[in-house]
This record gives C-alpha cells, sequence and structure tokens, in this order.
C-alpha cells in the first residue's frame, strides 16, 4: 500500500537507478494526470527532467468505461485482440485522437518533447491493461526514441508480458497477481489529480530546471 503518488514515484526511483545508463540522454514521460506526481518525484529524485506524453483509451460507443485499446496525438494507435472488426471500431480510434490532441493543446501547448535517440521513461500511477502506455511507449518508439522503459509503481503481472511486447523494459514495484485489480486499491491516497495540481508540479519543475523541452 503506497501513501500517495509521490511517495510511489520515490519508490520506483530506486529501482529505476540500475536501468539508467546516460541520464543526461534520458528523458521521463509521465501519463497525465495520474502519472505527473509519481514522475515529477522519480525526475527530482535522480535529476532526470519530465515532460508530459497524452495517451486517451479507445472505447466503445456503448461503454465508456471500457478500454478496448489506447490512442496518441500523433494517430498511434493499440488495440485489444478482442476489437478487430468491430464496425464501430474507426470512429471511435478517431475520437480517441482527436481528445488526445485537445488534451495536449491544454496542457502542453500542442508540443511533445523531443525523443529521437534517447532513453524514455513512460510513468504511470499504475496500470490495469497496460493499452494505455503501450500506446505512449508505441508513440515514442515511432518518434526515434533509442530505448524505452515503462516504469509504474503497481501492475497486474498479466500485463507485464502484454506491455514487453511495446517496452524494452517494464519496471514494476509491486506486481499483482489477484483476478481483480484496480489501481486505487493500492494507495491509501488516491484522489483524482486536478488540472490546478498538474500544473503546479510542471511549475515546479520547470523552477528546478527538470522540464523536459
Amino acid at each position: 500500500m503506497f501513501k500517495d503518488r509521490e511517495e510511489a514515484g520515490l519508490l520506483l526511483a530506486d529501482l529505476l537507478k540500475e536501468y539508467i545508463e546516460e541520464p543526461e540522454n534520458t528523458v521521463i514521460l509521465a501519463i497525465p494526470r495520474g502519472g505527473v506526481p509519481v514522475a515529477y518525484k522519480i525526475a527530482e529524485k535522480l535529476g532526470i527532467p519530465f515532460g508530459m506524453i497524452i495517451a486517451k483509451k479507445i472505447t466503445p460507443p456503448d461503454n465508456p468505461e471500457a478500454a478496448i485499446g489506447a490512442a496518441t496525438p500523433d494517430g498511434t494507435y493499440i488495440l485489444s485482440p478482442y476489437a478487430y472488426g468491430y464496425p464501430y471500431i474507426e470512429e471511435a480510434i478517431q475520437k480517441a485522437i482527436n481528445e488526445a490532441r485537445k488534451k495536449l493543446e491544454k496542457y502542453a501547448g500542442g508540443k511533445e518533447p523531443d525523443v529521437e535517440g534517447k532513453t524514455v521513461i513512460i510513468v504511470d500511477d499504475g496500470i490495469a491493461t497496460g493499452y494505455t502506455a503501450m500506446a505512449a511507449g508505441k508513440s515514442v518508439k515511432e518518434r526515434g526514441a533509442h530505448k524505452v522503459i515503462l516504469a509504474v509503481p503497481v501492475c497486474p503481472v498479466d500485463s507485464i508480458s502484454r506491455a514487453r511486447e511495446v517496452f524494452d523494459e517494464v519496471i514494476c514495484y509491486h506486481k499483482v497477481d489477484t483476478p481483480f485489480f484496480a489501481v486505487g486499491a493500492y494507495y491509501q491516497d488516491f484522489h483524482q489529480v486536478e488540472d490546478y495540481e498538474l500544473f503546479e508540479y510542471l511549475t515546479k519543475a520547470k523552477e528546478k530546471k527538470l522540464l523536459a523541452q
């Protein structure tokens, strides 16, 4: 049980040290909003710049809570094997891409940090299916990242093997082998990160020269 996302980030930073060969050529990208506090504490502890990568769930029109994949602003997407063949799928993919582009504009003025030739660490507060993180990882690989690592405080065991289809390394502090999984069950404080909190973390990172460009 993590106290909160910041504590989870500090614990995860200790695991990440051995995977970072060139800190000066490494960037941490958080999946907002929940991944931002985690990534900020990793960046602060390891002295590595952090920014954000936006990925939105692809959902069926009749069930907006069900994740059947995820997409990023540049049009990269990942689909569940069960999603192929549905008549609505192209529309659902485009909707997720459009939502991701709106989020990117809102949070980062439409700009994403440079990843070409770098080691990129994708961070979230946990993964369930892993599709959001996988879409993010696939996106940065296609944008020229040298190595892509997924780092999360908690995840189910079966999602690790799925994530390895995209990531070079998958670092998970607490691996869970249970039939039912909810990220929030492993945090004492799992409040929804509001926009103002996200911008506070970005401001602090900028002041400490830890904001990725």
